[in-house]
């Protein structure tokens, strides 16, 4: 009865030990998201200031924000645009450029005015990868002394 009790205590711990590397990795993953979101520009047009030149990774779609009155209460589950693009394509995105949005309604029939509706927007562009240095900022040039 000892060895099975024993057997069971360590396959028990042994389950908790994979528990925690998968809290551990997604932990990481989590953070590793959040500094890339901070450095992923979003840009309705095609051009990115300072980054004249950049290589197309692909298609990006995420949510953009929710009502707060719509789905009744409930907050939308899924990747923002620019955590969609990271996930998909890695830390190569740089920025998303030629972004769109749409609305989309809670209900079956389309919304006539997304601000009277319930539902979310939708947001889509293009990830990029920059090829070139960003351009140095343009600092002020020193007046002569008089």
């Amino acid at each position: 009865m000892r060895l099975v009790l024993l057997i069971v205590a360590t396959i028990a711990l042994a389950g908790c030990a994979a528990v925690d590397q998968d809290v551990s990795h997604l932990q990481q993953q989590q953070d590793a998201i959040s500094a890339a979101n901070k450095k992923i520009k979003v840009v309705h047009g095609a051009n990115v200031k300072g980054n004249p030149q950049y290589i197309v990774l692909g298609r990006a779609e995420g949510y953009c924000f929710n009502r707060p009155n719509s789905t009744g209460g409930q907050v939308i589950h899924g990747d923002g645009l620019r955590a969609a693009a990271y996930r998909e394509y890695g830390d190569q995105v740089n920025a998303i450029v030629n972004t769109t949005v749409w609305f989309v309604a809670d209900d079956d029939y389309a919304a006539m005015d997304p601000y009277d509706e319930g539902g979310y927007f939708q947001c889509a562009g293009t990830a990029v990868h920059f090829t070139t240095q960003p351009a140095p900022a343009a600092s002020p040039s020193p007046r002569p002394a008089s």
